[in-house]
């Protein structure tokens, strides 16, 4: 007599077939099971465009990727059915080397661990530009005749582009320079001022201290060309340097947002930028120490969890310096296997949405919410057991009222476990797909 399969948890090799029962498969190829326990042919997808990408990241409406040596854009076609294109955003980078990315009010932030950069999609179309910009040389200062006081003065200069965050002149500042010092006895000050090569910037901040004084007060508002400019006025001790000392954020591997500020991963070091400037860092102390590379990194209400290949952890606290540091789990983190989405659930006919943070580990897939709470949900756990990768990544999607979580790891990985990344299909795919062939073994 055989046996009425009613529902399918998953599939298990946690046990001998034989002991697993009716609940759990010992092998399912290209099939997906609902919530209902019930099994679905995996659906197919359609190849759209040829080449070597990686890095792929999109919003549902800008596209980026990288590809020998460059970031790229995938444009829709306007016609359904016409090919898709691809626009080169910029040009230089290190062939292979993996991009984070973090898209913050219209601009997308990325670094590949080494270079850095922004794009900014209010546009028609993305268009690349600098994260932050590197501060002014110094300028070099000679004494000329004037209505100064006699003494000691400090000159810095600053760039200003177009847009962007507060500066005294309405734009995005840079850091200053380092401080050039100059003793005049005539009353006059020539700073030499060199331009900015950066097209968005429009402008440089020119500050001076009273005599013998440190504070840096706005003095000149110049053009962004490369001049000598005569001092020979006290300035107005009103608008004060408000980014002294202040750098480009370093380049790293992952990157979030919490609380008004961007943090950025580089190896075993979490930087962070100034509040409510993401492009401005301080690179003497904004900085807190890992024992280990970081290979999790993703904010929640409470705080920033933060895992290594060891370790999971979370800081909380509001600000950097009210954060206190706790140990959740030594399950560890597979190095950019996460990911974080929008679950839904069904619990006593109470319909819920919760955003989550998804991760493989040591211990499997893992989950927790970050809408408050630490609970680590190891969904694998006791079930199916596999060997984690070194590096991984990962992405959640909702389809046909299934909440998927679809991983890849690379190095180490179980072949049997790879899962076919089809993200870019699933965003920008049209047309009819081609079916895989699926099949089942159960117990």
């Amino acid at each position: 007599m055989g046996n009425a399969y009613k529902e399918f948890k998953g599939v298990s090799n946690v046990l001998p077939p034989e002991r697993m029962g009716f609940s759990y498969l010992s092998s399912a190829v290209n099939v997906d099971i609902d919530d209902s326990g019930m099994i679905r042919r995996r659906s197919g997808y359609k190849k759209i465009y040829e080449g070597t990408p990686h890095s792929l990241w999109s919003d549902g409406r800008v596209c980026l990727f990288c590809e020998d040596g460059q970031l790229k854009e995938l444009v829709r076609p306007d016609v359904p059915g016409a090919p898709y294109g691809v626009r080169s955003l910029r040009q230089g980078l290190t062939s292979g080397r993996r991009m984070a990315y973090l898209s913050l009010n219209g601009t997308v932030y990325y670094s590949d661990g080494v270079i850095t950069g922004a794009v900014d999609t209010r546009g028609e179309r993305p268009v690349a530009r600098t994260w932050g910009m590197m501060p002014p040389p110094v300028p070099i200062l000679s004494a000329t005749t004037g209505s100064l006081r006699p003494g000691r003065y400090a000159i810095a200069l600053s760039y200003v582009r177009r847009g962007g965050a507060y500066s005294p002149s309405g734009g995005q500042e840079s850091g200053t320079s380092n401080l050039s010092h100059i003793e005049t006895m005539t009353g006059g000050i020539t700073a030499a001022v060199t331009a900015s090569c950066d097209p968005d910037v429009v402008g440089i901040n020119l500050y001076i201290t009273a005599v013998y004084g440190e504070a840096l007060y706005l003095a000149m508002r110049l053009p962004n060309q490369t001049a000598d400019v005569v001092l020979q006025d006290e300035p107005a001790p009103i608008l004060i340097a408000l980014t002294e000392g202040l750098k480009p954020p370093p380049g790293g591997h992952l990157l979030t947002y919490y609380r008004g500020r961007i943090y950025t991963a580089a190896h075993d070091v979490l930087y962070y930028s100034e509040p409510f400037a993401p492009e401005l860092y301080n690179m003497a102390t904004n900085w807190i120490p890992f024992n280990g590379m970081i290979a999790l990194l993703a904010a929640a209400d409470e705080g920033i969890f933060i895992g290594t290949k060891d370790e999971l952890y979370m800081l909380r606290g509001a600000t950097p310096d009210k954060f206190t540091i706790h140990l959740l789990s030594n399950c560890g983190a597979v190095s950019e296997s996460q990911t974080t989405g929008i679950v839904h659930r069904s619990d006593n006919g109470i319909n819920s949405v919760k955003r989550m943070l998804l991760w493989e580990s040591r211990q499997g897939m893992c989950s927790v919410s970050l809408e408050g709470g630490s609970e680590i949900n190891y969904a694998a756990d006791g079930i199916y057991s596999y060997e984690c990768g070194l590096i991984g990544a990962g992405i959640v999607e909702r389809r046909d009222g299934m909440n998927l979580y679809i991983s890849v790891m690379k190095k180490g990985i179980n072949s049997a476990l790879q899962k076919e990344n089809r993200y870019m299909e699933k965003v920008y795919g049209s047309g009819a797909p081609a079916l895989p062939n699926c099949s089942i073994t159960a117990s």
